[in-house]
């Protein structure tokens, strides 16, 4: 008689498939932001009046930035969750200082 074999991988697979969720909907995402960024830009170049492109390429690329922080950040913990206390503080602080940057506070040194 075989012994059957049972695999324990289903928390880390399920794990591994939020993180790529998260980075293939990242980089759809900020893809599709530089598109339509790109296509307004040339637009502007072109000639075509339009006041609202500034504003529109601004809120597009803090959406794009939103998108990639969010798939760097979750494998980012997970990488940082089993480190020092260093590790960790050094994550919190560089994710607090991503996201005042996304608000648009400048942080002048």
């Amino acid at each position: 008689m075989s012994n059957k074999k049972k695999t324990t991988t289903t928390t880390t697979t399920s794990n591994n498939d939020i993180i790529k969720f998260c980075a293939f909907w990242g980089l759809v995402i900020a893809a599709v932001v530089a598109l339509v960024s790109f296509v307004i830009s040339l637009l502007a170049k072109c000639g075509v009046p339009m006041d609202w492109a500034g504003r529109v390429v601004g809120v597009l690329s803090t959406i794009s930035q939103i998108a990639l922080l969010i798939a760097v950040i979750i494998p980012a913990y997970k990488y940082v969750r089993g480190k020092k206390t260093v590790y960790k503080a050094f994550f919190w602080v560089a994710v607090i200082l991503l996201v005042l940057g996304l608000v648009g506070i400048n942080l002048a040194f």
